[in-house]
């Protein structure tokens, strides 16, 4: 068969297991674009379906992209802790005029020259 040619072509391999056993493999080692080549052309190609979101299980993936009608948070959101500065004040020490955290919607703070502000992960910036 068109498999046992292609591995042939290729040494078998001696391989130490995690429990230290030397074990030889049934199968010839192979090159990994003719392997990868292989894989495509022995996997049947499904055909999508539609299902409600509750019938989905492990294993299926989504045929198409698919898109948040609007923003989750509706917000610019700090992606981690840390000090929100301006940046063409360079490095420094700068008085910290107050802080931001996740879920915070009281009056927006305003960074100026000269200042820093705590800002928590998922903060609005």
């Amino acid at each position: 068969s068109s498999i046992l040619t292609a591995q042939s072509r290729y040494p078998t391999v001696a391989a130490m297991t995690t429990d230290n056993v030397l074990r030889q493999s049934a199968y010839a080692m192979m090159d990994m674009n003719d392997a990868i080549s292989l894989v495509i052309a022995e996997s049947p190609v499904l055909e999508p379906v539609s299902l409600p979101l509750r019938a989905i299980t492990d294993g299926m993936i989504l045929a198409e992209d698919v898109f948040a009608p609007s923003s989750i948070p509706p917000f610019r959101a700090s992606i981690k802790d840390g000090y929100a500065v301006v940046q063409s004040d360079g490095p420094g020490e700068y008085p910290i005029i107050g802080e931001v955290t996740a879920g915070s919607y009281g009056a927006p703070l305003t960074v100026t020259p000269g200042t820093v502000a705590y800002i928590t992960t998922g903060a609005p910036v």
